[in-house]
């Protein structure tokens, strides 16, 4: 017998990829049952001695404790029930804990009968999950789950990922190419005004620096509600590191090294963590294809503005 626990850090489990462990531990436990009936038939025709075992007397230990926000909680053995409840009321879910273990005998030929016990264990929060396991080195049932499990988790995508690290990068990329078109619109039509066109021609600088800040303050006006919306649930939160005596306030900053020990799992607040990760890519992606054009178009303006300021 030996154990192993995992730790879950800094990844992004869905419920698809909890639903696949639901589902291997229950064909697992269904492999066990079939296999321990079609034994039991076959070793009637043999005196004890000669009987071959590898499930005698099989029995599967299943059950899950679900905690809700609204300080209820259910148990369930049967894997249907616990399927249908995860399903229809993901969204409401605490936390669970799930324990499987399985026991039975194992006789091979020229081999005495062993007792074989293991078990695999997984407590699911929001935040974090824990997989304590014990299996036994005589016999590789459990194996396969247990594998599954790692790899789920050593392939499951970073929490920690782009979307956090560039935040204020893509929100003023994004902000800005949305704000620039505009603001290139209002700023040129602002040349027929006399009083801007003579201000226009006095320097370059001029109309490139307003379409860059205006653009940013409608991008800003414009994009802020929905960026606090899909960045609410996923960023790290703030931590106190000291005080700035000058301006008379606290300093806050991200606490990154909490962030990066914890993971999401996408149950309960979390349901809609990684669309919301996505959507925010797809902006960025989409954005990010306009910047060049628009900022063409503001150099070649600012050479027009100031050469018709000059020649009217």
């Amino acid at each position: 017998m030996y154990g192993n626990t995992i730790k879950v850090a800094n990844k992004i489990l869905t419920d698809k990829d909890l639903e696949e462990i639901f589902f291997k531990i229950y064909e697992e436990m269904k492999m066990c049952q079939t296999q321990c009936k079609n034994e039991t038939m076959q070793n009637e025709r043999y005196e004890r001695e000669y009987q071959k075992w590898t499930v005698k007397d099989y029995k599967g230990y299943f059950k899950v404790d679900v905690n809700f926000y609204d300080d209820t909680n259910i148990s369930f053995d049967n894997f249907h029930n616990f399927m249908s409840i995860f399903n229809s009321r993901l969204h409401e879910i605490k936390n669970f804990y799930l324990r499987y273990s399985a026991n039975y005998y194992r006789k091979l030929e020229g081999q005495q009968e062993t007792y074989i016990l293991q078990n695999i264990n997984l407590d699911v929060y929001e935040d974090k999950m824990h997989v304590d396991v014990n299996l036994n080195s005589e016999d590789k049932i459990m194996n396969q789950i247990y594998d599954m499990i790692k790899q789920k988790i050593l392939s499951a995508p970073e929490k920690y990922d782009k979307v956090i690290k560039k935040k204020s990068s893509i929100i003023n990329k994004v902000s800005f190419a949305i704000g620039a078109i505009p603001t290139i619109i209002v700023l040129t039509l602002l040349i027929f005004v006399p009083t801007i066109r003579q201000i226009y021609a006095m320097t370059f600088v001029l109309y490139p620096l307003a379409c860059l800040l205006l653009s940013f303050v409608i991008g800003n006006t414009f994009c802020s509600g929905k960026f606090n919306k899909l960045y609410k649930n996923i960023v790290p939160k703030q931590k106190y590191v000291g005080y700035d005596s000058k301006n008379n306030k606290s300093i806050y900053k991200d606490d990154i090294d909490s962030y990066i020990e914890t993971s999401e799992i996408l149950i309960g607040k979390n349901i809609d963590n990684l669309k919301n990760r996505n959507e925010i890519k797809i902006l960025e992606e989409k954005y990010s294809k306009y910047l060049p054009i628009e900022i063409l178009v503001i150099l070649i303006l600012s050479f027009l503005v100031v050469l018709i300021g000059r020649i009217i």
